[in-house]
């Protein structure tokens, strides 16, 4: 019980002095940053996936990359099918 509790005081003293130093804006910056696109965000979402199930970290970043740009393919797709649904949409409310 004192292990936790002497755990939970050393995070709550790193987080206030991460906040007291800005360190949650500056991270909220870059991930707004990386949010903005699909390249990015599935690079740093597969990197992280792929760490966490264990990959080394050469296999994980090859393949976060092999996800990165495939994920230009994908948005292809889905303005594809945005497209042919706006098309279906403009000719259903003539």
């Amino acid at each position: 019980m004192m292990e936790c509790l002497g755990i939970a005081m050393l995070l709550m003293a790193g987080a206030t002095l991460g906040v007291h130093l800005g360190l949650p804006q500056a991270i909220a910056a870059v991930l707004a940053k990386i949010c903005k696109c699909h390249k990015c965000l599935s690079f740093w979402t597969a990197l992280v996936g792929l760490l966490a199930a264990g990959c080394s970290l050469a296999v994980a970043v090859l393949l976060s990359l092999l996800a990165a740009y495939a994920s230009n393919w994908m948005a292809l797709i889905f303005i594809l099918l945005n497209n042919g649904y706006n098309k279906i949409w403009r000719k259903l409310n003539k």
